[in-house]
Formats: structure tokens, sequence, C-alpha cells
């Protein structure tokens, strides 16, 4: 009896795989999409196969990954074109294929090419981890020490309009502790979680999806594996909302539980409740505010239940971290993104974020009118509406519109499009189906006022800009006026702003400024922090905080200025462009300094740090001077003789004319070429190879010369500081090896024997 039980569960059990599979499809032909959807799959896995060679070329195992993508890929593409393609075959190879794409993809990212954290909400959760083991409430506590302690540069920092930065834990408490337990299981990058709960949220899209929709139901997810990598943590609420979707119909008590548990960990993401409860309102006829407060109150259950221990460890820090920033009197974040806002700045019209606030809750009525009069033609597309929404935020972020994806692609696959047949109908009163009947105000009700909310809309948003504009120009608080920019480092980037500001209001201001030529603004030091009286004008010196922050030589920017007494918008320049020259070895004097994400450190800005068969706890990079912004120290910790040749070396790709350089350094080793103790500089296009050896056991330049290579030893003093000049340009042609476009410079540290070695650089200089 107990064993017929398991066979019968097991069969129900095989049932239900081969219905997620697909496999109850059989030996059936697949349809048109179900081949579209797989050649597509195909096609990505191409794609990406062919960019890891493009990208990561020296690493075997990427090469042979590389070569299993595009093999795999060609496989799908050419099966889309098969006769004798089943539709079971069809989805099986569409789902392991994105699967195997989705994982190569943010393997390869996570762990070569961005392996470190780059957004300040992945330190706040790995904090709030942290502290959650601890016993302790990360509330209250600030994220700057381990900001730093990943070599965050300024430019990772959220500003407010103040000159402030939030260095705080802004989410609520399941962001963090949803990580809590693959953190003790062992995961602790924990990008690693947050693409697990993608992974989740592709397969339930996969599992529910019709049949003939399930090999391209998938495809919208493909780059979310980037950008997971790149420390976007939203796959997370993202996954709830996944469920809020799939629960509705079947359990939907539920669905309001789980999407409290999506507002426990992202506060967006209770902009979707009032369309779920007008959709509760249109479903369940019988239902009244009783029912609809029952909803509500179990999502604001579900919300507090999981933060309930931090507001009773820490109320206020929790209230002025989750709530208090959301309020509307709280102090405003520099408004920019993709949306609205940044449109407007981009076109130099600078408004203030209760504007966008302002037409944020416009579009939010008249999406909730549109979904309510016609609900049974837009239902599907209720998930869609948050992405309208929030491109009217001030803070219109790529991730704030793009999560919304995972349950509007299965509501889409679940309930079919939308039919806009109504809309039509009704959207200009000459334009009917059939004639209309009955009382004059009763046809204009039906008829015109869907068009009229619509057209009044617009015109509320599109009069609020250009008015907001005209006021602006017409009745300016400042008048900016951008004297000149300049690039004393020569890193290929403005780094110094000479600005005028005069004051056309009638009290001081305190200017704070940043500058836009990317989706957000950039917070800039100024040279002044004396109120500005009013009437008069001062220049001020604006510099970037770091390279990041710095304009792109052949950029357009606009400058924003704040008053940091009042948090006002006080004006925006007109557009410049950064038209600095372009120097021929950026940042010669090694002294910017970025995070770099593929080695986890900070590096010189426009340099690239490699290091092999070495440990980075030990060996590595430092700045040197005043503040760390006056050259570097290489450090070589070889501790052990069974790994090989130990290196890290620092190199750019420059014109072979540019690598005539000074180069300006202190080492302390003894140079020893038979056991590869060497500190070095190269030059190389790939095919041919350029030393240059700094030795202190030589008195005489010497110069060996092969086909393919070329070693020349120079004598140095150990211990001292050297000023070496290399001429590669003349040994290039010397040695009739073709002019290439470009050569990879670099100066290097290596050794076969155990010991500490260091080498200081202040400067490599073009000559």
């Amino acid at each position: 009896m107990i064993f017929s039980k398991f066979l019968t569960g097991l069969r129900r059990s095989a049932g239900k795989v081969k219905e997620y599979m697909g496999l109850k499809e059989g030996l059936s032909k697949p349809p048109r999409l179900s081949r579209v959807g797989l050649g597509l799959s195909g096609a990505m896995l191409m794609g990406a196969g062919l960019w890891l060679v493009a990208v990561e070329l020296n690493f075997v195992a990427t090469l042979v990954l590389a070569a299993g993508l595009v093999g795999f890929g060609l496989f799908n593409l050419v099966s889309g074109f098969r006769k004798n393609l089943t539709f079971s075959r069809a989805n099986q190879l569409s789902l392991i294929g994105n699967l195997i794409l989705f994982i190569s993809l943010y393997v390869v990212i996570s762990r070569l090419l961005v392996v470190s954290y780059t957004t300040d909400t992945v330190v706040g959760t790995y904090m709030g981890v942290l502290r959650a083991l601890q016993l302790q409430s990360p509330y209250g506590f600030s994220i700057k020490p381990l900001l730093d302690k990943f070599g965050f540069s300024p430019s990772f920092y959220t500003p407010g309009v103040d000159g402030s930065f939030d260095f705080h834990l802004a989410y609520p408490s399941l962001s963090f502790l949803s990580v809590v337990p693959f953190y003790l299981l062992g995961l602790h990058d924990v990008r690693d979680t947050v693409f697990i709960f993608h992974i989740m949220s592709v397969l339930t899209i996969f599992a529910l999806a019709p049949a003939r929709l399930k090999s391209v139901s998938v495809l919208p997810f493909t780059l979310f594996s980037v950008v997971i990598a790149g420390s976007w943590t939203d796959s997370v609420w993202a996954f709830f909302l996944v469920l809020t979707a799939v629960l509705w119909y079947r359990h939907p008590k539920a669905s309001w539980v789980s999407l409290g548990l999506s507002i426990a960990v992202k506060q967006i993401a209770i902009v979707i409740a009032p369309f779920l409860l007008i959709r509760v309102w249109k479903e369940t006829p019988h239902s009244g505010l009783r029912t609809l407060a029952k909803d509500a109150g179990l999502m604001l259950s579900a919300f507090f239940l999981p933060n309930l221990p931090f507001i009773i460890s820490t109320p206020g820090s929790w209230w002025a971290d989750v709530v208090a920033p959301f309020l509307p009197n709280a102090p405003a974040q520099v408004p920019g993104g993709i949306g609205l806002s940044g449109f407007l700045l981009d076109l130099g019209i600078a408004l203030p974020s209760s504007f966008f606030l302002v037409v944020m809750a416009g579009a939010s009525s008249l999406l909730l009118y549109l979904y309510s009069k016609h609900y049974r033609g837009l239902n599907s597309l209720v998930f869609a509406f948050p992405i309208l929404i929030f491109f009217f935020y001030y803070r219109s972020f790529p991730n704030y519109m793009a999560y919304w994806l995972f349950p509007l692609v299965l509501e889409l696959c679940r309930l079919g499009g939308p039919n806009f047949r109504l809309g039509f109908t009704t959207r200009l009163p000459s334009i009917a189906w059939r004639p209309p009947t009955g009382t004059l105000l009763r046809i204009l009700r039906q008829r015109l006022t869907p068009s009229l909310m619509i057209v009044m809309t617009l015109t509320v948003i599109f009069a609020g800009v250009s008015g907001a504009y005209i006021t602006q120009v017409s009745s300016p608080r400042t008048s900016i006026q951008i004297n000149g920019i300049m690039d004393p480092d020569s890193i290929g980037a403005a780094t110094i702003i000479n600005v005028t500001v005069t004051n056309m209001l009638s009290t001081p201001v305190s200017p704070i400024f940043f500058v836009k030529y990317s989706p957000l603004p950039y917070f800039w030091d100024s040279n002044s922090t004396s109120p500005l009286s009013s009437g008069s004008a001062s220049s001020y010196v604006i510099s970037a905080p770091d390279a990041l922050s710095a304009i792109p030589r052949g950029d357009q920017f606009h400058i924003v200025i704040y008053d940091k007494l009042t948090g006002q918008l006080l004006g925006e320049s007109p557009s410049w462009k950064s038209d600095i020259p372009a120097p021929p070895l950026p940042n010669p004097r090694l002294k910017w300094w970025v995070l770099d994400p593929s080695v986890g450190t900070r590096v010189p800005f426009d340099w690239k740090l490699s290091l092999t068969n070495t440990d980075p706890v030990w060996s590595g990079i430092t700045p040197l001077g005043v503040n760390g912004r006056s050259g570097v120290q290489m450090i070589l910790n070889y501790t052990s003789p069974l790994s090989g040749v130990e290196s890290l070396a620092l190199s750019q790709k420059v014109l072979l004319n540019a690598t005539k350089v000074g180069i300006h350094f202190n080492q302390s080793l003894t140079t020893n070429i038979a056991s590869n103790l060497i500190f070095a500089a190269s030059v190389t296009d790939g095919t041919h190879l350029l030393y240059y050896v700094f030795s202190d056991k030589t008195t005489q330049q010497t110069t060996t010369p092969y086909p393919t290579n070329t070693t020349v030893i120079i004598p140095t003093q150990r211990s001292q500081w050297n000023t070496i000049t290399l001429n590669p340009d003349s040994i290039w042609h010397a040695q009739g090896w073709a002019t290439p476009q470009q050569v990879t410079f670099g100066v290097f540290l290596e050794s076969n024997s155990i010991g500490i070695y260091y080498v200081s650089l202040d400067s490599i200089n073009p000559v």
C-alpha cells in the first residue's frame, strides 16, 4: 500500500516535471514562435561566446567555455530550422541554453571582470548581514568603513543636494535577512544569493508560461546576469513580485503576503498596491471596503513582521533610515537617471525634485483611472504601470523600471496581451464602433471623459515643464557662467572647472556644485564654502573628487547648483564641451586612483593592474605621498617556491611614439635575471616584445636583439631614486618591425625567489 502510494506520488511528480519542461506535447510540431525562441537562444549563446573571446583571450578556461557556448549556440540555432524538431525538444533546448547562458555570463563577469562590489546598495546589504549575524540592528550604523575597505571612490557614493552623502542602509530588513541563510551556507558574496533569486524567478516564469511561449518567456532576462554581477540587488524583491503574480488567482491572500514581503525588501514595490486593489475590486464584484482593508492589512503585516525586531530594538534609527528619506519633507537627493528628469537636465532644464513628484503623482492618477475604466483590456499590463510611473520619478534609475519585467512577462504569458480596442473607440469622440445612444450628458461621460482625462493630464505635464522652464529663464535665481576647464594632471578628462556664479536672490546662498555628463550628476568640490550675498558674483574653482567624476574628453556637460543653506535648486549652466587635448600618456604622475572592479582594488586611473600567481592579500600596489596622491609603490611578497614566477604589472595602451618616457623610480631589489628577480618596462604589440630591465648589477647598457623580441639592460642604483629615459620607438624601427597602431606599455616587478620586494614610482612622464 505504501509502495503503491509512493509510485503514485512519483508518477504525479514526473507528470509535473513533464508539464514544466513542456514534454507533454510529445512528438507534435513546435509553432513558429517556439522555433524563433530556440533560434534566438542559440544566437545569444554564440554572441556570448564570441564576446568572451574578445574580452578574456588570455585564459584557457575562458576559451574552452567560449567554444562550448558557440558550439551549443550553433546547435540550438540549427535545431530551430530542423523539420523533425519536436515541441518538447524545442522547449528543453531553449531552457537549457538560456540557463547555461545566464550562469556563464554571471560566473565569468563576477569572477573575472567585476570581482568587487560596485554599488553602495550591495555594501549596505552586506553590512546588514554581518550585523544581523552579530544580533545587532544595522540601522544607525554607517557603511562608510566598508566602502573604504572595498576601495570605493566618492563617485560611488549617494549624494544629497546639500553636498552630504548617505552612508546608511536605506532598505527594510528583508533586503539582508533574505541573504542570511545563504551566507550561513557559505555564499559570502551577496551577489551569489541575488543570482539565485534571479534563477528562481526565471524558472518560475518558464514553468507557468504556456507551452507555446516557454522558449521565448525567458529571453527578456538575458542581460540581468550582467547587472547582478555589477552589484544590482533588485532580483530579490522582483522574486517576491513574481510570487505575487503566481499566487494571485490560486491563493489570493498569500499573494498579498508576498507583495508585503517584496515591499519589505525594497520600498518601491508598494507602487503596485493601488493597482492590485483595483484588480480585487473588479474581479470580486461582491467585495467591499472590508475585503480591500483585509488585503491591505495582510500586505502591511507581511511588511512589518520581518522589520518588527529592528523597530523594537532601534525605532529611531529604523525610521530615519527606512521611512524618513521617502517623506515629502526629507532632504532631496540629486535628480537624474534615464527618465524625464535626466532628459530635461540634458536639455538645460533644471527643475526641483518636488516638480517630478507632482508629475509622478499625476501620472499615477491617470494610470489608475485608465486601469479602473478599462480593466478588462489592460489587466495583463498591470505590472507595466510602475515602469511608466518611475519614468517621471526624479531619480529614474534603470533598475527601478527594468525589474517590473519579471511579473509583467509572467502576466502577459498567462493572461495574453492587452486589448486596446476599447481605448481606441474612446480616444476621440468622432471615432466609434456603434452609433451613440442616450442623452447628451451620458454620451459625453462615456465617450469624452477618457480622452479628456488623457489630454488634460498630458497638458498639465507639458505645461508644467514649459512653465517651470519659462519661470527659470525669466526669473533665474543665479547666473552661471563657465569660464574654462582644465586637465592639469593629463588624465584625459577635465578635473577642474572655473565658473562664475551671480546670486540674483534677495538672500545669501551657499552654492553646491554638481556636474552632469552621464545619467546622474556627480558632486564636485569647491574652493570656497562662504555664502554668496545677494546681488554679488564670485568665481569658483571646482574640482572632481576622483577620476570617475572627471568629464571625459569630448563629452557635453552641465553644471547644476544647489543652495546648501536651503537645499533649493539655484540653476543649471548652458551646455559646455570638454575640449581638453588628448594626453600622449594619461595619468603620468600616477596621481588619480579609482576602484578597478576587475581586480577588486584601487589602481591609478587609466592604468591596468595585472597579477600573476600572486596572493593579493600580501602583494599589490599602494599609493605614495601625502593623501596617497603622488605615485605608487609596488609590493611583491614571494612566499612559496611552488607557485612559479610571480609578477605584478601596471600597463596601458598608447601610441608607439608616446612610449618615449622618463621614469622616476626607486627599487629595493638586487637584480638577478637568472632567477627572474627583475624590475622592468615592456612595450609590445602582441607579436613583438621589447624589454627594458633595470639592473643594479651592470654598469653599461646592453642590447640583445632577437627576431620578435629585444632585451635592453639599463644600469641603475639600488635603494636610490633613478631617472631613466626610454626611447622604444628608435629601437623598434631599428629592428625593422612594422609600426603598430597601438602598443601596450607597462612596468612590472617579478620574482622566482623567496623574499619581499619593493619598487616606488612617482612619475612616468612623456619626453
